[in-house]
């Protein structure tokens, strides 16, 4: 720092001198142009006046002073470098599967079955042969005694439709009940038509399109649809009292699949009086 301030010492030095002998090269310039030198100076005056101002270069003057400048490097700040963070990998979300419940156990029941004690089977219609005239006595058919108030009178017979219009569109039996002279059966009976799918009861005395009447108008006919369909189902009929106590002896009937034999006819008989 102080020997920069020498230097611009000198060079304002310098600087002075110049100015000076500048002005007085001038005065003297116009002097010598005008041929009059000053008032009272001689010409060793203005010799050593000139030699005055405009000194005799030295080493030591003309030497330039070469100043190297010194670059002062600011330091730039440091670059701050983004450390990047650590990316959490998310774990897998463990997923929940329900386990469906149990269902509960159905146990199919079956239902009871019911084995007829006594089975009929329709008779077959042929035509009938002309048969010899037989010679003796008509032989007398002696009914073998049932344990039952009521049997069958004749085997069920199959016939065509001819309780209704509905003709082929309806199966189904009646028939009805008759004492022991013959007559209407008259008395708290119902008839009782099942199977493993159907289940009906109707009283004795309900429809008295089947049958006769009686002396006094009494009747005993019955009637149980039991589809709107043809079919070969196997139904099982009885006749009970009114609280379900058995009369009779089960009767099996079983369809054979045509409208000529759509309706069943059945017929019960009275076996003994009534205590």
């Amino acid at each position: 720092m102080s020997n920069r301030s020498s230097s611009d010492g000198v060079y304002n030095f310098i600087s002075i001198l110049a100015i000076i002998s500048t002005i007085a090269v001038i005065v003297g310039t116009i002097a010598i142009v005008a041929g009059t030198p000053p008032r009272g100076i001689t010409p060793l005056q203005q010799t050593q006046i000139a030699e005055a101002i405009i000194p005799t270069p030295t080493a030591s003057s003309t030497a330039t002073e070469t100043l190297t400048p010194t670059l002062t490097r600011t330091p730039l700040p440091p670059t701050f470098t983004l450390t990047p963070t650590e990316t959490l990998t998310p774990l897998p979300t463990e997923t929940f599967t329900a386990s469906p419940a149990p269902s509960a156990t159905i146990t199919d029941t079956p239902a009871p079955t019911f084995t007829p004690s006594q089975t009929f089977t329709p008779a077959a219609s042929n035509t009938p042969l002309p048969s010899d005239t037989p010679i003796g006595p008509t032989a007398t058919f002696t009914a073998s005694p049932s344990p039952y108030l009521f049997i069958l009178r004749e085997p069920a017979a199959f016939v065509r439709n001819f309780a209704n219009s509905a003709q082929c569109a309806w199966q189904g039996m009646g028939g009805q009940v008759v004492n022991l002279e013959g007559t209407p059966f008259v008395g708290n009976l119902q008839i009782h038509v099942y199977n493993n799918q159907f289940d009906r009861k109707v009283p004795v005395g309900s429809n008295s399109f089947y049958g006769t009447a009686g002396p006094n108008g009494e009747t005993s006919g019955w009637e149980v649809q039991v589809t709107s369909a043809i079919d070969t189902q196997l139904y099982f009929v009885q006749l009970e009292t009114q609280n379900g106590t058995l009369v009779s002896d089960t009767v099996q009937v079983q369809f054979p699949s045509s409208c000529e034999g759509n309706v069943a006819i059945i017929n019960f008989l009275q076996t003994r009086p009534i205590q």
